[in-house]
């Protein structure tokens, strides 16, 4: 658990006199996420642990000075060892947490599993170290306070102020900057612009469409899903008037998961003319979602919903609008 610094040698890291020793054969979980021990260190901490970027990174960067991500590292005449380098009765503790729960203490993921029982079961770690970091700002700043923390109240090294100062600016300058787009679950409200429009979080997985990404575009399709950050989330609303007096438009089309149109969505897009529901399972046509579009457009709509949909969107569309099944 001592955080001295060092560089490695052939397998071996001189530390100010002292020598980690890399045990051989050692298997590595293959059920964490990542290509890497720190980008599975990294996901861990953000999916397992409910951790942002910025306090994620601050971890990162003090395991990096622990143990270079490597699990099967030890240190002080073998009585420190693992990512976090725990030390004395903490190592021994690692070793019979491992051993009633069925892992391998030299791997991965039973290191990372006793981390978050150590944190969450010890009073100390999870009012000074826990619950600061799941409140740490997602920021740079959050990404220092968090390595500064961790560093002071986790690892403890000697000389920890220092210490704690280093290993903050590193979370603050190397593994934030690398790590601040990553994107594991939506914040509900929270809006997200993608190269297909603006979309607004309704759940963790799901979205509303709220804008096009090209004022100028004459064609809209609305997907069934859309990637943002590392989540495939559905697309399951058209928000309250999101193309409200668009007049580029001429062509939309409304994708499969589609469960509610808003109020005013296409309201005054004068020149759309070409309209295609895939979905069949749209529960709410908000008020004004298609009044005044242009009197020649034709609504294709999927064919299971047909009856139900055009009887709906007679109310609301010009005189003159067609109905078809496609």
């Amino acid at each position: 658990m001592k955080g001295f610094w060092g560089k490695t040698l052939v397998g071996i890291t001189i530390i100010l006199g002292c020598s980690l020793f890399v045990p051989q054969g050692s298997v590595q979980a293959a059920s964490l996420r990542g290509n890497n021990n720190e980008e599975k260190i990294f996901y861990y901490l953000m999916e397992k642990m409910s951790f942002n970027n910025a306090a994620s990174a601050g971890v990162l960067a003090n395991i990096e000075k622990e143990s270079s991500f490597r699990p099967n590292v030890e240190s002080d005449n073998g009585t420190s060892f693992g990512i976090c380098q725990w030390h004395g009765l903490r190592y021994e503790a690692l070793k019979r947490f491992c051993r009633r729960e069925g892992y391998d203490y030299r791997d991965l993921e039973g290191q990372l599993e006793y981390l978050k029982s150590e944190l969450e079961g010890d009073y100390y770690y999870k009012n000074s170290v826990l619950d600061p970091l799941k409140s740490v700002s997602n920021d740079e700043n959050g990404a220092y306070n968090a390595g500064y923390r961790w560093c002071y109240y986790y690892e403890i090294p000697a000389d920890k102020e220092t210490r704690a100062e280093q290993r903050g600016d590193l979370a603050k300058s190397v593994y934030y900057p690398k790590y601040k787009d990553v994107i594991l679950t939506l914040t509900p409200g929270q809006k997200y612009k993608t190269d297909e429009g603006t979309f607004i979080a309704l759940t963790e997985n799901t979205v509303s469409f709220k804008k096009v990404a090209n004022k100028k575009a004459t064609v809209l399709n609305i997907p069934n899903t859309v990637t943002i950050g590392d989540i495939k989330a559905k697309v399951t609303e058209v928000a309250d008037g999101a193309c409200k007096g668009n007049k580029k438009l001429t062509t939309v089309t409304i994708g499969k998961n589609v469960t509610r149109i808003g109020k005013n969505a296409f309201y005054k897009c004068k020149n759309l003319t070409s309209v295609k529901i895939k979905s069949k399972q749209i529960a709410e046509f908000g008020p004004g979602c298609f009044s005044k579009i242009n009197k020649t457009a034709v609504i294709k709509i999927n064919k299971k919903a047909f009856k139900t949909y055009k009887s709906v969107l007679k109310t609301m569309t010009p005189d003159g609008v067609k109905f078809k099944k496609g």
